[in-house]
């Protein structure tokens, strides 16, 4: 299996939902209660990764041709992001376990090298922790953040770039 790396288009917004949804409500399923996901995979609309692509660089991963996954760096300040926040990592339930994480991890590294970013920081789940930790990345504290009621909790990692 040959994973393909490349940045994402407007035309993918609608797919990049679809992918994040179901990685919520599959692959978190462990990790978060019925009501946790639900009002997580509410967010992932269409529009809302349309402007995810217009004001983040988002880097998709194909397999055959098809997306298995993506994640999203900020590489300048944006909507409350800081330079190196990776704001997003979903890969597809189908597509787990087959290197897409890490391809698009060590895109979204060689990308923040290259904009002159020193480190990296992100707000994982607790399913996406331990691939964040194959990164590279390590835990500074846990999280909580409320969304529509529902108190999640995550944890904050960062990765130097040194």
């Amino acid at each position: 299996m040959s994973v393909v790396v490349r940045p994402a288009v407007a035309e993918d917004a609608a797919r990049l939902a679809e992918v994040s949804r179901a990685a919520i409500g599959e692959s978190a399923a462990s990790h978060y209660t019925p009501a946790q996901r639900a009002v997580w995979a509410a967010r992932r609309t269409t529009e809302a990764h349309l402007r995810y692509v217009g004001t983040t660089s988002v880097l998709v991963a194909e397999v055959d041709g098809g997306v298995a996954g993506f994640a999203s760096v900020a590489l300048s300040a944006v909507d409350g992001l800081v330079p190196g926040e990776v704001d997003q990592l979903f890969v597809d339930p189908s597509a787990g376990g087959r290197g897409v994480a890490r391809e698009l991890l060590a895109a979204v590294e060689a990308l923040a090298r290259s904009a002159g970013l020193t480190g990296l920081v992100t707000h994982a789940s607790w399913r996406a922790v331990p691939v964040f930790e194959r990164a590279g990345f390590r835990q500074e504290e846990v999280e909580s953040v409320t969304v529509d009621g529902e108190v999640l909790t995550r944890a904050r990692m960062v990765r130097a770039l040194s």
